[in-house]
């Protein structure tokens, strides 16, 4: 009778376990159902990311988390991600203190 109890359980578990990956699946697809047509401050901007699919969109990821989708198209999208962009290659090719040059000081010999 336990067998039969502990073999139920682990069906269930199984059964959940599967179920919930499935619908994860689904909703990552379907994260735009509308685009906004208000433009949003690049400041408040985190990063993005662009979706292709039958709703082309970036997806704008705002500093308190919120995903705001808008269309590539639009001219304040193009701004905003090649802001960001632009932002990002900075931050990339700025040197922290480790990768800075040691300074040396070349004396003259005579």
């Amino acid at each position: 009778m336990r067998a039969l109890v502990l073999a139920l359980l682990g069906i269930c578990c199984l059964t959940a376990y599967v179920v919930e990956g499935v619908g994860s699946e689904v909703l990552e697809q379907r994260i735009c159902v509308s685009l906004t047509s208000r433009p949003l401050p690049v400041r408040n901007i985190k990063t993005y990311t662009i979706r292709e699919g039958p709703m082309r969109a970036v997806i704008f990821i705002t500093k308190r988390g919120l995903k705001v989708c808008a269309d590539p198209q639009v001219e304040w999208v193009k701004k905003a991600v090649e802001s960001m962009a632009n932002k990002k290659t900075a931050n990339q090719s700025k040197p922290t203190g480790a990768q800075q040059p040691a300074s040396t000081v070349v004396t003259g010999a005579r």
